[in-house]
């Protein structure tokens, strides 16, 4: 009897870690890991300065038709807030040597993997 609760639980456990955010972690990585997604945010490094992944992030939005709402650039990161149509956007983008920057996509309160992907994607493809 302790022998089958012993397994039952080990295998609740399993069921319970491969579950929300780590099962989306994993399948991000093996889908060719281009970005992770942990609780409703995107990331994903690109090898490129701040100031070129900035203005790539703006011209993102601008191809996507995103309107800005708010830009600010520091020397060690930028941030955008955007709006499709009534959804609120952050584009956070932090400096991590001179040519590595990482952009962390949030599309609206809880997040949506596929339009920040998409973001992402726009991204890439403006650098």
């Amino acid at each position: 009897m302790m022998k089958r609760l012993g397994i039952l639980v080990v295998a609740l456990m399993l069921c319970f870690s491969m579950s929300g955010c780590a099962a989306v972690v994993l399948g991000g990585a093996a889908a060719g890991g281009t970005y992770v997604y942990v609780a409703g945010q995107a990331k994903q490094q690109f090898n490129a300065s701040l100031d070129r992944t900035y203005q790539a992030a703006i011209a993102a939005c601008g191809k996507l038709n995103l309107r800005i709402e708010k830009k600010e650039k520091k020397l060690s990161d930028a941030s955008i807030t955007a709006k499709d149509s009534d959804t609120t956007v952050m584009i956070d983008i932090e400096r991590k040597s001179s040519n590595i920057s990482e952009v962390s996509v949030r599309y609206g309160i809880l997040g949506d993997e596929q339009s920040s992907s998409q973001i992402l994607s726009a991204i890439k493809n403006s650098l």
